[in-house]
């Protein structure tokens, strides 16, 4: 080796060294927001939601004058409403972009958002408003943005919740013709069929539904929509519905199957089963093997919330998801002084997160607020002896009165949507003992005297289901409509489709 290069190798670290130090001293503050912001959105893709809450805080503490803190907030407001279910903080986050950032591109994301985190809190015709106003700012303020296409998807939404359902097919086609290649496009379309179902549409809400499977087939609505279809023809493609019992169907075996209280499917498939023998919840999947259960006794009654958490009854408390159990009270007459809920029947919560709580002892119906405070009776202080309650996909709460034996649908205010009377031309409510709705706002009722009735929105009898019922006990619909019936004298769940 010469002399030269023996003095050129050994200066190389030191060039290295200094050439790195030029490098990072040359990295701008905007560059290194970019990829704290580029970082955290990976982390969030692969399920580190720790890391990237940690990079979009970062980037608003120390990079607040860059052009990532608008993205950063965005992507906070976004964690606090999605991960965390903090309303109030997601909306903190979401108002810092639209007021402080307003012509930044993460500005229409956070009108949108706020129009989602109204709309999904939303119970009034004004709170309606509020969401629908600010889905119509991403349009008029930012009219070439990639959120237009959801803030419209988002309009057709609060169309439905406020029973506008022409105008929600309207705002749902737009995306669906002006934006095909979307990210809404296909849920858009899928609004279009459901629109159409409750509109009494039932054929155009199959077509709608089809150009689903024929446009998106790889989307998530895909399956959805085969299950949309599969329902409705079995309602409506014949003339007239049409159950039939499964044989090969199979759930549960053993002792799960014993003083079943109640069954819940979920749209995942997962078919829940409440029996006070093995004092649990048992899940059952698709596959028919149960999964660990969730522990309980004195089990009364299943239902979902509105993020899709398990709801379970017991007689003295309520389980929200894996971890949440909750206890109530309401006042006596005594100022100050509160009584517990000791005999809870059933217990649901409403689209506007209030916990709803039958009890047996009151003979009434209380209202709690999300943070379980007593808010009054619901719908009034009228005595019911309430065997069931079930919450529809439009934000219905289906009470079933056992002694009246009548199905009284409720919204969110206590006003009454539609009922079922006890009696009508050749059937008659005996003993009802469970409720259910399916996606088009038809109500089931078992009843123990060997039959499920199913009933129209308008309260006229559709179709019943009997010959292998003995003893009816509880109920629930699968995504594609089929009907599950749990039989207490057989001890088994049955599967109508």
């Amino acid at each position: 080796m010469i002399a030269g290069t023996r003095s050129f190798a050994a200066s190389l670290p030191a060039l290295l060294l200094a050439g790195a130090t030029v490098a990072a001293q040359s990295t701008s503050p905007d560059e290194q927001a970019r990829g704290l912001l580029e970082d955290g959105r990976t982390y969030r893709r692969d399920g580190k939601l720790k890391q990237a809450l940690d990079n979009f805080n970062t980037i608003v503490s120390g990079f607040s004058n860059t052009e990532s803190v608008d993205d950063a907030l965005l992507e906070i407001g976004r964690y606090q409403m999605e991960v965390e279910g903090d309303a109030d903080k997601a909306r903190e986050a979401f108002e810092q972009v639209s007021k402080r950032y307003p012509q930044s591109d993460g500005a229409p994301g956070a009108y949108y958002h706020l129009g989602l985190l109204t709309f999904e809190g939303a119970t009034t015709s004004a709170q309606l408003d509020d969401a629908l106003a600010q889905f119509a700012r991403v349009q008029r303020l930012y009219p070439r943005s990639d959120w237009v296409a959801r803030a419209l998807y988002g309009t057709a939404l609060v169309h439905r919740k406020a029973g506008r359902l022409p105008d929600a097919v309207e705002a749902a086609r737009r995306v669906a013709l002006e934006y095909p290649s979307s990210e809404a496009a296909p849920a858009a379309q899928f609004q279009i069929g459901h629109a159409l179902a409750l509109m009494g549409e039932p054929r155009q809400a199959m077509e709608e539904f089809q150009r689903i499977r024929s446009r998106f087939p790889g989307s998530e609505w895909a399956p959805k929509a085969l299950d949309r279809i599969t329902a409705l023809y079995r309602l409506h493609g014949t003339g007239k519905p049409v159950f039939v019992l499964d044989p090969a169907f199979n759930a549960g075996a053993g002792d799960m199957l014993k003083d079943v209280r109640a069954i819940l499917m979920t749209p995942s498939r997962t078919l829940w089963i409440a029996s006070d023998k093995v004092k649990g919840v048992i899940p059952v999947g698709p596959d028919g093997k149960p999964g660990p259960s969730v522990g309980g006794a004195e089990l009364q009654s299943l239902s979902l919330g509105p993020s899709g958490e398990l709801i379970v009854a017991s007689r003295q408390a309520v389980r929200m998801g894996p971890r949440d159990l909750k206890s109530f009270a309401v006042p006596t007459d005594k100022p100050g002084v509160t009584e517990p809920l000791e005999k809870i029947e059933a217990a649901v919560v409403t689209a506007g997160g209030a916990t709803l709580v039958a009890d047996d002892k009151r003979k009434r119906i209380s209202r709690f607020d999300a943070k379980g405070q007593f808010q009054g009776p619901f719908p009034d202080a009228k005595e019911r002896q309430i065997a069931r309650m079930a919450v529809d996909g439009e934000g219905g709460i289906a009470v079933l009165d056992r002694d009246q034996r009548t199905v009284q649908v409720y919204d969110e205010a206590g006003t009454l949507l539609r009922s079922v009377a006890p009696r009508g031309a050749g059937w008659e409510l005996k003993r009802p003992v469970d409720v259910a709705v399916d996606a088009f706002r038809n109500t089931y009722v078992a009843d123990e005297e060997g039959f499920v009735y199913l009933f129209s929105p308008q309260g006229q009898l559709m179709a019943t289901i009997s010959g292998e019922l003995r003893k009816p006990r509880a109920l629930t619909i699968d995504p594609a409509g089929a009907v599950l019936v749990y039989d207490e004298k057989l001890e088994k769940v049955l599967r109508y489709r």
